[in-house]
């Protein structure tokens, strides 16, 4: 850190110190002196966002929950369909990598291609061919935009170095996604 940076620091500390003596709030602007992104150009801001940290350190790994099991992928590896919360799943997969047990066929850590189709905040309830119910599209708005970020965080960790993730949306997110995947 610079000298004139140092300065100015100094100067909002001792300025804000008065400011909270005295009953009053840090005016927003500062955060963007006090703490700068310097990892991204840019980013989307919403309420109840969490850090990439935070995303991966609050997503608790369980033992999946195997509904099926098909087709075989190397000696230690099947394909499976998992019955359960994806975050978590995910969670899991990512510590599996960390292991060194989730490689591509010529060896490389993680995965290759990512597809992934959330519901698109329309703020309705599906059911199936037969009536019966199949899922609820209830979350919207800023805590939308957080249930698939956080899910492109953990996804982003499963990558490998040549990865690629594929985000289906309708019209009514695509733009905040956009910018969400761009971030992440």
């Amino acid at each position: 850190m610079n000298k004139q940076r140092k300065e100015k620091i100094y100067k909002l500390l001792k300025r804000g110190l008065h400011l909270i003596e005295s009953g009053e709030e840090l005016p927003f602007e500062w955060e963007k002196e006090l703490f700068p992104i310097e990892r991204r150009e840019y980013e989307l801001i919403y309420r109840g966002k969490e850090t990439e940290e935070q995303v991966i350190a609050d997503t608790i790994a369980v033992p999946f929950q195997e509904a099926s099991t098909f087709g075989k992928n190397g000696d230690d590896w099947n394909n499976k369909i998992i019955f359960g919360d994806n975050l978590q799943a995910m969670k899991t997969l990512l510590e599996i990598k960390k292991n060194g047990k989730l490689c591509n066929s010529d060896g490389t850590p993680g995965v290759r291609v990512v597809y992934i189709d959330p519901p698109f905040a329309s703020k309705q309830e599906f059911r199936g061919s037969r009536d019966e119910k199949a899922y609820q599209d209830k979350v919207a708005g800023a805590e939308f935009v957080e249930f698939v970020r956080r899910r492109l965080v953990l996804l982003h960790e499963l990558l490998s170095d040549d990865g690629s993730i594929f985000l289906h949306m309708d019209q009514r997110k695509v733009h905040y996604m956009k910018a969400i995947m761009d971030e992440v």
